[in-house]
Parts: C-alpha cells; sequence; structure tokens
C-alpha cells in the first residue's frame, strides 16, 4: 500500500474559476489523491478580485494569493506577481501543513517555490512547452500588433523552463510525445517520469446506446453523429473536420457534427460551413457547461479530435472513451499513444482533410451492432489506463519515491 503524504499542488487556474484540460485533469488528480488519504492542500492565482483567498472543498483546502484580474490592465503582469506573493503564502502555509511533496504546474509557481525559505521536494509537471505554444499562436495571428512582445515573452518562458526542469526533483510529462518534446527544447532530463492523466469514470459515465440519451438534449435519434469538443484556435484543426466533412456528407448524406466551445475563429468557422453547404450537417453548441460534457458525449457515435499541432495529451479523448464512445483523431502528438494500442483503425493516416474523411466514412461504415459492442471495449480501456484510481496510484507511488531521496 503507497505511503499517504501531505501534498502542496500549486497551478495557476483551479477549477471551478478555470476549467481548461489543466485544471479539470488536476481536479481529478486531487480528487483520487484525497480518496486514497492524502492530505492535499492546492494553492492557485486568484482569477478573479472578489473572490475568497481560502476555502475548504470535498476534503482539500484550497488557497489563492492575490494578482491581477483579466480585465485589468496590469494583467499581464501576473507573473511577476506570482514571483513576489507566492513564496510568502508557501512559507506560512508550510509552517501549518509540513508539506513532504509540492506537486507544481506552471514553471513561473515553480520559481515561488524556490523563492521560499522553506525547502519542499518538487514534483513539476511539464504539460507542454509554452513558448511553443505562444510562437504558434503569434504565427497565426492571435496576438496582432502586440506579436512583438508575446515572442520576447516566450523567450524569457523557454529560459524559465529550461531552469525549472533542470532543477525539480521529478520532471512528469503526461506523454511519451510531450517528454520527446521537452528534451528536444531543453535536452536529456534524467529525471523524467511519463503518467498518464485521469478521468472521473462515474463522472463520465458509460452508455451502450447513444440514442438512449440524445431525446434529452433535443438531438435526431436517426442520423449518426460525431462531436468535438475544442478552443476554438488553429492549432487544434476544427477548420480541417469541417473540410472532412464536406468528404463525409456525399457517403453519409445524414451525418451530423456538432462542434463544442468557444474561441477567436468561430465567425470563420461559421463562414466556413456555409460556404461549403454543410449548414445542416455542422452545429455549433458554443460553450457547453461542464455537467453536460458526459450527457453529449455519451449521445454521439463517435468523437473526433483534428489536432493539427501539439497534442500534449488530450483529456477529452478519455472522457470520451469513459462514456464508451470511439473517438477518431489526427496521428498528432500524444494521439496515437493513447488511441493506437487500443485500435489503430481510429487514427488517421495524416493530418489532413482527405485522411479524416476517409476515417470516418470507414467507421460510419461499420456494423450497427458491432459498433455498439465496442462502445464496452471503450469503457473498458479507458477505465483500465486512465481512471482516477489507476492514475493517481501511480502518482501516489511517485511522490513517495521523491519524498524518500
Amino acid at each position: 500500500m503507497t505511503e499517504t503524504k501531505t501534498l502542496l499542488v500549486i497551478v495557476d487556474g483551479f477549477w471551478p474559476e478555470r476549467m481548461g484540460g489543466i485544471a479539470k485533469s488536476l481536479l481529478n488528480e486531487v480528487e483520487g489523491l484525497v480518496a486514497a488519504g492524502h492530505d492535499v492542500v492546492v494553492v492557485t492565482r486568484a482569477l478573479d478580485e472578489n473572490i475568497s483567498l481560502h476555502e475548504s472543498s470535498d476534503g482539500y483546502e484550497l488557497y489563492r494569493y492575490r494578482a491581477p484580474p483579466k480585465e485589468s490592465r496590469r494583467y499581464h503582469l501576473y507573473p511577476l506577481y506570482t514571483v513576489g506573493r507566492l513564496p510568502k503564502l508557501i512559507d506560512r502555509l508550510h509552517e501549518q501543513y509540513e508539506f513532504e511533496v509540492a506537486y507544481v504546474h506552471n514553471p513561473v509557481q515553480s520559481i515561488g517555490l524556490q523563492r521560499a525559505d522553506c525547502s519542499i521536494p518538487e514534483v513539476y509537471t511539464y504539460h507542454a512547452p509554452m513558448a511553443g505554444e505562444i510562437a504558434i499562436e503569434a504565427e497565426q495571428g492571435k496576438y496582432g500588433w502586440k506579436t512583438p512582445m508575446a515572442k520576447g515573452a516566450a523567450r524569457v518562458f523557454e529560459r524559465i523552463e529550461q531552469h525549472v526542469v533542470s532543477s525539480a526533483e521529478r520532471v512528469l510529462a503526461r506523454s511519451q510525445f510531450m517528454c520527446d518534446e521537452m528534451e528536444q527544447i531543453h535536452g536529456s532530463v534524467s529525471n523524467a517520469e511519463i503518467l498518464p492523466l485521469a478521468v472521473d469514470t462515474d463522472r463520465f459515465a458509460f452508455e451502450q446506446d447513444p440514442r438512449s440519451t440524445r431525446e434529452t438534449l433535443d438531438l435526431p435519434t436517426d442520423r449518426p453523429i460525431l462531436i468535438t469538443f475544442r478552443r476554438l484556435k488553429p492549432r487544434v484543426g476544427v477548420d480541417l473536420l469541417i473540410d472532412a466533412m464536406e468528404s463525409v456528407v456525399e457517403s453519409h448524406p445524414d451525418a451530423l457534427l456538432l462542434i463544442g466551445g468557444k474561441g477567436y475563429l468561430r465567425e470563420s468557422l461559421e463562414q466556413q460551413v456555409q460556404r461549403l453547404g454543410l449548414d445542416e450537417n455542422v452545429r455549433f453548441l458554443g460553450f457547453v457547461p461542464e455537467d453536460e460534457l458526459p450527457t453529449y458525449y455519451a449521445a454521439a457515435d463517435c468523437s473526433v479530435v483534428p489536432t493539427k499541432e501539439l497534442e500534449g495529451f488530450g483529456l477529452s479523448t478519455i472522457e470520451s472513451l469513459s462514456c464508451g464512445t470511439p473517438v477518431v483523431a489526427t496521428p498528432v502528438g500524444a494521439n496515437p499513444e493513447v488511441l493506437g494500442s487500443f485500435d489503430q483503425r481510429l487514427v488517421c493516416d495524416a493530418a489532413s482533410a482527405t485522411a479524416v474523411a476517409t476515417t470516418l466514412n470507414q467507421f460510419l461504415g461499420r456494423d450497427p451492432e458491432t459498433m455498439l459492442d465496442e462502445r464496452t471495449d471503450c469503457r473498458e480501456y479507458c477505465v483500465q489506463n486512465f481512471s482516477q484510481q489507476a492514475v493517481t496510484e501511480q502518482l501516489g507511488e511517485l511522490f513517495s519515491a521523491v519524498d524518500r531521496r
């Protein structure tokens, strides 16, 4: 049995203030660690100036430190506030809790931990290269006239990451792909570990027949439904998927694609749908509340992850599999790792509209009874490899090994 620990978890934004992939996957881990008997304290940046700086939540303590809110003109100075305020908070909390391991998810916050007077062994999670993400979005026009400043910030973040990766007791990557990316940028990392993300398999519950849940969402029960949940920005490939739908509809005229998520590409993607004449086959859901996600996944015949660049793991993939819904994905980033060992037929040959359309047409052409049986296989594969219990057991073993060094 893994020895329980007193853990300090540090993240830039936590649930429910921030609802992105890192915050959600970390919530799954925190809840799993608490269920396994660990004492957990989460520290995060306050994203709302009116929010409480301390609260107790579901078996763990949550503390926040003040930083400029997003609507403030000083917002982009939040890294300086982190470096200035986080060390004092860590020292104060360490006197109270006597942390045995710090589990850190942001490089600037890792610097804050290192500036504290106390000494806590650190497990740093390398989710993605911050500089790489900024560079991709700068090239795709996200920052406009601020692009030179964004590129300058990227260079600073890359140097910070280099220091953090070389100084942490252990560095945790969530896929072999991301570990390779890290080492390509920062050189060999001898203390790296690879551990997947976790999904709450109770909340993302299994559904054998997707049509049984569709009435609650006012979705058609007589059409094949594809779904994707993505932030609407270039690297995630929603435009590629829409292009693929033009070919899919030729073979399956009643196919319906549901696109959940928001982002600055929404208007151009809607124009793309109109230009291709796909108004009856593509529906934009906008932001989908978190409590509705499992129902949408369960109602779909297939999820699609059409990533073009930098998919560090793909939390949506395992959320879908947990509901029993197969996932078709491009061979980008960690997608082949997560899906390939389950069913290589679900991994497209390329990150292109043609390859995605081919794979989707092959999937939709399968025997309906076989497709229902395969949903059970999806669920079992997910539970065995990505459940809260499976992942947090491995995390607990890692924390114990770090604390004994």
